[in-house]
């Protein structure tokens, strides 16, 4: 299955859907998959592709040239437009206080969409809620001001929530949080989303039909673990 094709299908299904399916093709684990309660822009987005990262800091100003701002922040526009796609920036907010300023508001979301960008996650904070167009974040806070946020340096490893994502890492994300998608299990993961959720229906199904008690629980339950 091409690239293309394997982020079209995996955008069919929710992120704690393919975290299920993917402990069926390697087993239970608590790594690759963020930790805590990041703040969605919109309930029901959802974004998969190819990571970006990027560090930031909003809480003071940046002991740095205006040149050296404009170096760093045109670079990594550039690596946006250039990455494969589409890609989802991770940008961690590296300051002692993160959130005290958002980079991503209605505009960083226009110019990002502009750029091929499928959504963004970060540590730090988001606004202007309210005119994003649906452009998908996850991020850590809400604020209504910018204060001195500064885009620090870009394609290096990043921490957001607990998850350490490396540029070029395929990320399935929504509401529920963000994970990392192992390339060894990527071909594999559509059927075993199938399979899963034929499993799950026919539990659902079960608990629904007349005469369901412990024992059919049971006897359905060794049937589909």
């Amino acid at each position: 299955m091409d690239t293309e094709a394997t982020i079209a299908t995996l955008r069919r299904y929710d992120t704690p859907t393919v975290w299920n399916a993917l402990t069926r093709l390697r087993g239970h684990s608590v790594e690759g998959l963020t930790l805590g309660r990041p703040i969605a822009s919109d309930p029901a987005m959802r974004m998969v592709g190819h990571a970006v990262t990027a560090r930031m800091t909003s809480d003071r100003p940046a002991p740095l040239a205006q040149a050296e701002k404009d170096a760093i922040r045109f670079g990594y526009y550039r690596m946006v437009d250039r990455g494969p796609g589409p890609c989802i920036v991770v940008m961690q907010d590296v300051g002692e206080r993160p959130g005290l300023g958002a980079i991503w508001g209605e505009v960083h979301a226009a110019i990002h969409r502009g750029l091929g960008c499928a959504g963004v996650i970060t540590n730090g904070a988001m606004r202007d809620l309210h005119a994003v167009d649906g452009f998908p974040i996850l991020a850590g806070s809400i604020c209504l001001g910018n204060g001195f946020t500064q885009i620090r340096g870009f394609g290096e490893p990043v921490t957001v929530f607990g998850l350490t994502v490396h540029p070029g890492d395929l990320i399935h994300a929504d509401r529920h949080g963000a994970m990392i998608v192992p390339p060894e299990h990527v071909a594999a993961l559509p059927d075993a989303i199938e399979d899963l959720l034929a499993d799950e229906q026919a539990m659902i199904d079960a608990t629904r039909a007349a005469g369901f008690d412990a024992e059919a629980l049971i006897s359905l339950w060794q049937k589909t673990h």
